[in-house]
């Protein structure tokens, strides 16, 4: 009786097992568990080094939504990018006004590869004395830097980068114009290769 049971069974027990084993081949896989939201150390801009902080930390993590807005906060709203000697045509404007920093800034933070260092980490700030726009600059502060900049595209296999070591910029810093007791970006001046 027993033999005769199993004999009546086994075709149940095989064909449930057929049955089974298609269901997990066929069945959708689990959905990835997004990566865990990395919690950034954005400065409370209290210090003037806090704005060299927020620059690298916006290029450190250029996909996370709030490093352009950070980065776009940190300008001030008279800021502009002073280009290099050698980085623009005769005749060619040297500046980036803040739109189109900001332009250039959201456009870099697309690349596959962005690597941004400046250093020292601290240096000294100066009391910045010269005009900008020839107009004086109330309060600012002047730092020059080191740094290193490495930009890849995804649709390129072009690696784009500042010679390692050699090239300076003149970060100035002036009071946020809503609230006095934090810094925010007046101009940075690119001094190229070996600057000073």
């Amino acid at each position: 009786m027993r033999r005769t049971m199993l004999k009546a069974v086994l075709p149940l027990l095989l064909i449930t097992a057929m049955l089974a084993a298609p269901s997990c081949i066929f069945d959708p896989k689990e959905e990835r568990i997004p990566p865990p939201v990395i919690e950034i150390p954005w400065p409370d801009m209290t210090d003037r080094d806090d704005v060299i902080r927020t620059v690298v930390l916006g290029y450190t993590y250029p996909k996370d939504a709030e490093s352009s807005a950070q980065y776009e906060a940190l300008l001030h709203s008279l800021y502009f990018f002073g280009l290099a000697p050698g980085d623009f045509e005769p005749g060619d404007p040297n500046i980036l006004t803040k739109a189109q920093d900001v332009e250039v800034t959201n456009w870099l933070f697309t690349a596959q590869v962005l690597e941004l260092k400046i250093t020292p980490e601290k240096a000294a700030w100066y009391a910045y004395t010269n005009d900008l726009d020839g107009k004086p600059c109330e309060n600012c502060y002047s730092t020059q830097r080191d740094y290193f900049i490495q930009v890849q595209f995804d649709d390129e296999s072009t690696i784009y980068q500042s010679p390692p070591g050699n090239a300076s910029i003149s970060i100035i810093v002036a009071p946020d114009e809503n609230d006095s007791s934090k810094w925010v970006l007046r101009a940075m001046l690119d001094l190229g290769i070996g600057g000073s």
